[in-house]
């Protein structure tokens, strides 16, 4: 008898332990970004260690970065056909597929404001662009957060002082940084950032426009040890948390809400902890190792002639990808910077405060169990 009524409890504790297993998740972030790239390392570890402890481990998080399971340009695949439930997706490497975010991607913003750029994309994403959703979603993925580094420079292998310098240069450039690497006298380059590294050392490709931050998240420092630090445009968004619908529509109405919790302070770490705050230490490392900062004469101008034109080429082109209204959507966009620049100021560079500013206008006007 008394082994009998062991054998029940045994049986009983391995039922209740295969149930809990059962209602345990494991979901995987596909990265094509190395582990070391600040928002696998600053900004993504908020959300997966707040949901972990928020729904009691009934959800967890894996991180598998680097390119092993999906590419820049093969992500939105991966997360549509449910290889990965998330992932680090850019609108412009699937621009057919998500044309109206690619659209706002191509148009670079003046200045070095990227905690305004990373709100204004938020906002119009999620608030004002019913037709940029309605593009994630036909592609089984649910567009959950994005952010903006910070302004863009050239990054270069030989020593660029003055654009003459730059002409005829092979730039990788992406969104509306293709036109102002052509309106320099540069030939753009269509590759991932990832993939630019080998190319920059082979000498296949003699720049990148790309943030401080990739010095080292990408490791250009190594192979390119010259950067011109005149600002050329701010862009995104990087679509930092896109998620599979079928992943999110799964969870519970709790798990859901863990994740709706921390994704402002996704987006205020991917702008400051992942770029801003790292810009001056990158660049202190990068000098160690033998990078210059030329001065970068007359690059302003390109990057003028590019904002004059870009609404312009940018309405063209995407309506040719079925973009309904671009002007609308650009005027929203324009709105929203303006909104999100005075909001900047009041919340300077504290992530709390950014991360309240972007809850309370954004993510507090949206039902989340309704995407």
């Amino acid at each position: 008898m008394a082994l009998r009524n062991a054998a029940a409890t045994c049986s009983r504790v391995s039922i209740s332990l295969a149930a809990t297993g059962a209602q345990a998740r494991e979901l995987v972030y596909g990265s094509w970004v190395s582990p070391k790239h600040g928002i696998n390392s600053d900004a993504l570890p908020v959300l997966f260690n707040g949901v972990k402890k928020d729904t009691n481990g009934s959800i967890t998080w894996k991180l598998v970065a680097g390119g092993a399971l999906v590419k820049g340009r093969t992500t939105l695949a991966g997360i549509r056909d449910g290889l990965i439930d998330a992932g680090l997706g850019i609108s412009v490497f699937s621009a057919k597929k998500t044309p109206t975010t690619a659209m706002i991607h191509s148009t670079l913003i003046g200045g070095e404001d990227n905690v305004a750029v990373t709100a204004a994309q938020n906002e119009v994403l999620m608030l004002h662009c019913p037709q940029c959703l309605a593009e994630w979603n036909k592609n089984n993925t649910i567009y959950l957060a994005g952010y903006a580094p910070t302004p863009f420079r050239m990054i270069c292998r030989k020593k660029v002082e003055t654009l003459a310098d730059f002409k005829g240069m092979k730039t990788r450039a992406s969104g509306g940084g293709v036109n102002l690497v052509k309106l320099g006298g540069g030939v753009p380059v269509n590759m991932t950032p990832a993939e630019a590294t080998t190319a920059l050392q082979r000498g296949t490709l003699d720049c990148v426009l790309g943030a401080f931050a990739w010095l080292k998240s990408y490791s250009y420092q190594d192979v390119a040890k010259y950067v011109v630090k005149t600002p050329l445009g701010i862009i995104g968004p990087a679509v930092s948390v896109a998620m599979n619908r079928k992943t999110w529509r799964s969870m519970t109405k709790t798990e859901r809400e863990a994740h709706w919790k921390y994704l402002p302070l996704v987006n205020a770490h991917s702008a400051l902890s992942a770029y801003l705050f790292r810009d001056n230490a990158i660049l202190a490392d990068a000098k160690k190792v033998g990078v210059q900062i030329t001065s970068g004469k007359n690059f302003q101008s390109i990057m003028d002639k590019r904002v004059a034109q870009q609404r312009g080429s940018n309405m063209k082109r995407f309506a040719k990808f079925g973009v309904k209204n671009p002007g609308k959507v650009l005027d929203a966009y324009d709105t929203a910077i303006a909104k999100w620049r005075k909001i900047s100021k009041e919340v300077g560079t504290d992530i709390d405060k950014y991360a309240a500013a972007i809850k309370r206008e954004i993510y507090d006007k949206v039902d989340p169990h309704s995407l």
